[in-house]
């Protein structure tokens, strides 16, 4: 064993050194969950490289998260990490260009390992800027050139490996496997073919995928499970003894129960309605209590988010904050839901993890299961970004904090247990751990009978979800007996015009589909739009994704004008529903692409797929699960 390879052996020993200037600690934060939570090719794991058996995960990775102070040494953390480091890592901007520590940060480690172990990322600025521009330069002196022994630096030009993770550089996806690729001494040609080989699933089962999501986004609304909500309001209630409770529930009251009788007709009075008048209320009503004030507007946010009315909830949670001044942890976990549900994945996992900073900072003296039901989001939120981007293994750890968060608590709620096994299931699913995923599910279902018995609208979620994994499992007829279950208890239990019960026509659509049964398929899916549209009172994102099934559906019975009318309606729903450019609308370009291909028209299939998967890098990132996934059919394709 090499003298290198010993050093990897030492379980103290760090992957990587991050040197950055805390005006680009987003950047740094970013790289080190990346470059953690990157999961290796099993084809590679254990392959012998210089850098002796790669890997399947590179961690450690050191990010130091304090500023340093005006004078002294880096001091003897800093120390011992770059002394245990393989690997130091230059976050390169004009800002770390002048910062003394970044530059000492690199002279240290040049001297201790040498400077083909250093790797530089660029952000912003120049590299090796001219005279002229002196003021853009990002590489700092001890970057730019050789280390003499004695710790001098030299005039002597060095030339470190660098990436570019600015669009007109490497971009993001690339920079990152750039690093990857000198952090293992594989090739970056491997590591590139890696991402565009992942397994390919089907049409069907990546946009189930999204209709499956939409369960569990809808399956809580404040329409479709009144006695739930009273269940929570009552528990929350019991447990408030404090003075901002009681102002809590006062406000509340006020709200929600009175409202005005002599202005509004209450046959007109929607949720939206009261849910927009207790968050005008907050800044009006509350003024000089904040904690009252931030109380309120997680529990309208949350309901907001129910109702799939992201922005409202973004914009309270912002609203509230810059008037009381004061944050917490439960508010940002919301904020980062809504934008998950939007599709930024990036603007998410930048708001869960300072929802995370925010919970460890308030240092809570017990596990209270309002505390506990945050840190718990906090986590969930994290394991669906990693399932997202394809992090498997991150997700399901992730999954599993969120878990502990719930259980260890004094009389732990099955209700939210439940919840959370439901969402793990699918990442397990889609993983290919389906007897995972089913054995969540009937602990699930267990604690929700014990809980609620069998009246109750998670049961029906519940036997959709097994539906789900079947279904991803390919295991077509319990997928096909499970959806009837789910459908017969759903209809036992809500209204017609619920869109849970929307929800289940669309995955039985899906399953007959896939059976072969399109007749049927077009009846469930048509079905399932009639509700959504009554439901929502017009066009809604869900009746799109049915639209796009439709799509699939008539285009492989060659019926090409009412497949592509149908892609149309499908647009016409996701315009109305986001407002702006999403996923979606890339999963459509894409599917639309496959029919066009199907008729021969691959000039416009090679059109859409060029423009969906610009989408599709836009809103999710070129490095998603989603976006490779689709980027794998645009290839197949291209060869045709």
């Amino acid at each position: 064993m090499t003298s290198l390879e010993n050093e990897l052996t030492d379980r103290s020993a760090y992957r990587a050194f991050i040197s950055y200037s805390h005006s680009d600690k987003m950047v740094a934060r970013w790289l080190h969950s990346a470059l953690e939570s990157y999961n290796l090719p099993k084809k590679l794991i254990g392959k012998h490289t210089p850098l002796g058996p790669v890997p399947k995960r590179l961690t450690p990775i050191f990010r130091d998260q304090v500023e340093l102070p005006a004078s002294g040494d880096l001091g003897a953390e800093l120390q011992y990490a770059l002394e245990r480091s393989l690997f130091l890592i230059v976050i390169c901007s004009p800002a770390s260009a002048r910062s003394k520590w970044v530059n000492e940060e690199i002279r240290q480690f040049k001297l201790m390992h040498g400077a083909d172990k250093v790797l530089a990322l660029v952000v912003n600025g120049v590299p090796n800027a001219a005279l002229e521009t002196a003021e853009q330069e990002c590489f700092a002196p001890a970057l730019k050139f050789v280390v003499a022994p004695s710790g001098e630096l030299t005039d002597v030009p060095s030339e470190p490996i660098a990436a570019d993770l600015r669009k007109s550089g490497d971009g993001k996806r690339l920079a990152k496997l750039k690093l990857i690729s000198g952090l293992t001494a594989l090739r970056l040609d491997d590591l590139v073919q890696r991402e565009a080989a992942r397994h390919i699933r089907t049409l069907v089962q990546i946009s189930a995928a999204s209709v499956f999501a939409a369960v569990f986004a809808v399956g809580l609304s404040i329409y479709a499970n009144d006695r739930r909500l009273e269940a929570d309001a009552q528990r929350t209630i019991a447990v408030q003894e404090s003075a901002t409770a009681r102002a809590v529930s006062d406000f509340l009251e006020d709200t929600f129960i009175r409202g005005d009788s002599v202005k509004e007709n209450p046959n007109t009075i929607t949720a939206r309605s009261i849910l927009d008048r207790g968050a005008h209320k907050i800044g009006d009503e509350l003024q000089g209590q904040p904690q009252v004030q931030n109380r309120l507007s997680t529990i309208i946010a949350r309901a907001y988010n129910n109702l799939g009315l992201f922005n409202q909830a973004i914009e309270l949670v912002e609203s509230t904050v810059a008037i009381s001044g004061v944050e917490n942890a439960s508010a940002f976990s919301i904020k980062a839901e809504a934008l998950f549900r939007k599709g930024d994945l990036e603007a998410s996992m930048e708001a869960v993890n300072y929802a995370q900073d925010l919970a460890e900072q308030e240092k809570l003296k017990e596990y209270d299961r309002d505390s506990s039901k945050t840190r718990s989001d906090i986590a969930r939120i994290q394991a669906l970004i990693h399932y997202k981007h394809g992090q498997f293994d991150a997700g399901i750890e992730a999954f599993g904090r969120a878990l502990y968060e719930l259980e260890n608590v004094h009389e732990p709620d099955g209700l939210d247990i439940a919840s959370t096994l439901q969402n793990r299931a699918l990442l397990l699913s889609d993983a290919g751990d389906t007897a995972w995923a089913l054995a969540d599910l009937e602990r699930a279902k267990v604690l929700v009978l014990d809980n609620v018995g069998d009246q109750d609208i998670m049961v029906g979620q519940i036997a959709l979800a097994q539906a789900q994994v079947n279904f991803l499992g390919g295991n077509l007829k319990p997928a096909l007996g499970q959806i009837e279950t789910a459908i017969s208890i759903l209809q036992r239990i809500l209204e017609d015009d619920n869109p849970s019960l929307a929800d289940a026509f669309s995955m039985k659509g899906q399953i007959l589909h896939a059976e072969g049964a399109l007749g049927d398929a077009k009846n469930a899916l048509t079905q399932a739009i009639q509700i959504y549209t009554k439901a929502y009172g017009g066009r809604h994102y869900l009746s799109g994704i049915a639209e796009v099934y439709l799509g699939l559906i008539t285009g492989e019975q060659r019926q090409i004008i009412e497949s592509l009318a149908h892609f149309e309606e499908a647009k016409l729903h996701y315009d109305a529903s986001y407002g702006e450019i999403h996923a979606n609308h890339g999963d459509l370009l894409v599917n639309r692409a496959t029919i066009l291909a199907v008729a021969g028209d691959l000039v416009r299939a090679n059109q859409d797929c060029e423009e969906g998967m610009g989408i599709l890098a836009t809103t999710l990132g070129e490095e998603a699960a989603f976006t490779q996934q689709l980027q794998a059919v645009c290839d197949e394709l291209k060869k045709n």
